[in-house]
């Protein structure tokens, strides 16, 4: 049996968030007459189920929830790295020809086998859900998608593995496979002014200190968003553990000025939760 991750309240409340607009979108993307398709895709499908750690119950994933809207998409596309968990799709694959289902570096596949079907010209829309644990989604798959204009986004912006296990204390203690790390995610450089500020040593020595400005951190990613094409980025939601830490910003970028309200709608109605 496949092990399921399990998770805390502050997961399915994204999960409820995304589900809710899911619902909205394909509602409103089949009434447009234009719109020769609305594509759901997953790029960290997982196993399409989690365990409650608040009820220890079995509940669905962002892919279940996907294929349990009211108004069916008219393709999905699951992602997963780990190949066990790119099988279940499939394997679903073979008995429902709206599924495709990959197992790979999401980024490569993205880029490569998925954003060449939704360029402007083919009428088609897409959500697209980037929800990894860590910082596995680089700037340059989300800069294509904003150059599409047609895909509305969710991204899990991990402040818990930036903390964690990218960023040192000190710059220079950072190793080199994490700044890189960094880098593709940020699509540059310009983190380290944000996150670090520099300070001077008995011995006339300057070091780069970590200055935990996460707020400025996910401001300044909103922004790069909005310089990537995407017109309307609503203020994110943080979500908490259970002791008050941040662990990810949950982000959402769109053409539309509909989705952008109906995303404000959602988030706000969930802000009182966490």
């Amino acid at each position: 049996m496949m092990n399921l991750d399990k998770i805390g309240i502050w997961s399915e409340i994204k999960l409820d968030i995304i589900k809710e607009y899911a619902n909205a979108y394909t509602i409103i993307l089949n009434k447009q007459s234009w719109c020769k398709g609305f594509v759901y895709i997953d790029a960290f499908a997982g196993a399409g189920q989690h365990i409650s750690k608040n009820t220890g119950d079995i509940i669905d994933g962002s892919p279940y929830n996907a294929l349990k809207v009211n108004l069916s998409f008219t393709e999905y596309y699951f992602i997963d790295k780990l190949e066990e968990r790119a099988d279940i799709f499939q394997k679903m694959a073979k008995d429902n020809p709206k599924i495709h289902a990959y197992h790979g570096d999401c980024n490569e596949i993205l880029i490569e086998k998925i954003f060449p079907s939704l360029s402007y010209d083919s009428y088609k829309r897409a959500l697209c859900i980037i929800d990894p644990y860590g910082l596995d989604i680089t700037w340059k798959s989300i800069k294509k998608a904003a150059e599409l204009k047609t895909i509305d986004i969710f991204i899990n912006f991990s402040i818990m593995d930036i903390n964690r296990n990218v960023l040192s204390e000190n710059l220079k203690d950072a190793t080199q496979k994490n700044i890189e790390r960094m880098n593709a995610f940020w699509g540059d450089e310009s983190w380290k002014k944000l996150m670090y500020k520099e300070q001077g040593t008995l011995f006339g020595e300057t070091h780069s200190i970590k200055s935990e400005k996460y707020p400025l951190l996910a401001t300044e990613y909103r922004l790069k968003l909005q310089k990537a094409g995407y017109k309307y980025v609503p203020e994110p939601i943080l979500m908490r553990n259970t002791n008050n830490g941040p662990l990810y910003y949950l982000f959402f970028a769109s053409q539309n000025k509909a989705a952008d309200d109906i995303v404000r709608d959602i988030f706000n109605k969930y802000r009182k939760y966490l």
